[in-house]
């Protein structure tokens, strides 16, 4: 994953590109912009950093990701439940108080 750290992505998401340096992806992405097919904005991710290019004709403005919310997540099934249990999944209830 490290020697392709940035991905160039199109505006239905999917990937045009994967680099190893954000130099070389952000250049590729402004030179692709530029094609008459390419489905604009394009995005330049960097998931380690957590922060995006997002190239338009008009700017190419900085995007910082921010968690504002950590919802339950899906634990792994004891050796007990059956491979077709999807119960653990499940999203967990509120419980009143």
């Amino acid at each position: 994953m490290e020697e392709h750290r940035y991905v160039v992505w199109d505006a239905e998401g999917r990937p045009l590109g994967a680099f190893g340096d954000f130099d070389t992806a952000h250049e590729w992405a402004h030179r692709r912009l530029r094609q008459a097919l390419t489905r604009l904005p394009l995005t330049v991710d960097d998931r380690v950093a957590k922060v995006s290019r997002r190239l338009s004709q008009a700017r190419c403005e900085l995007v910082t990701w921010v968690e504002f919310a950590v919802l339950p997540g899906c634990d792994l099934p004891s050796l007990a439940q059956g491979v077709g249990d999807s119960s653990h999944c499940l999203p967990a209830r509120p419980t009143r108080g």
